[in-house]
């Protein structure tokens, strides 16, 4: 391993820091939204699978948000995730 990838993997920025400790979880909170509002089943099982799919998803994005080339590529990530679960609950409307 050269000295340079080293560096690199030990430097993180400021931006790919700030996604994975706030975009993540905005992230996959987004996720269990859409997964209560977009599955067929009774209201209690649809908030208990939505519920518990959070973290699962939380905890890939927060372990692979640093590897990320930049801050901009990992709040892209986050913004890829988020915005069409945005408009597709904005799209459904009230339940």
């Amino acid at each position: 391993m050269s000295a340079g990838s080293g560096d690199k993997a030990a430097n993180h920025s400021v931006a790919r820091t700030l996604a994975a400790v706030l975009g993540a979880p905005l992230a996959a909170l987004a996720v269990g939204a859409a997964v209560m509002a977009f599955l067929p089943v009774s209201g209690p099982w649809a908030f208990a699978l939505g519920f518990h799919g959070v973290l699962p998803v939380w905890v890939l994005l927060a372990c692979t948000l640093p590897l990320a080339r930049s801050g901009r590529v990992a709040w892209g990530v986050c913004l890829a995730v988020v915005v069409p679960v945005a408009v597709a609950l904005a799209l459904r409307g009230p339940a």
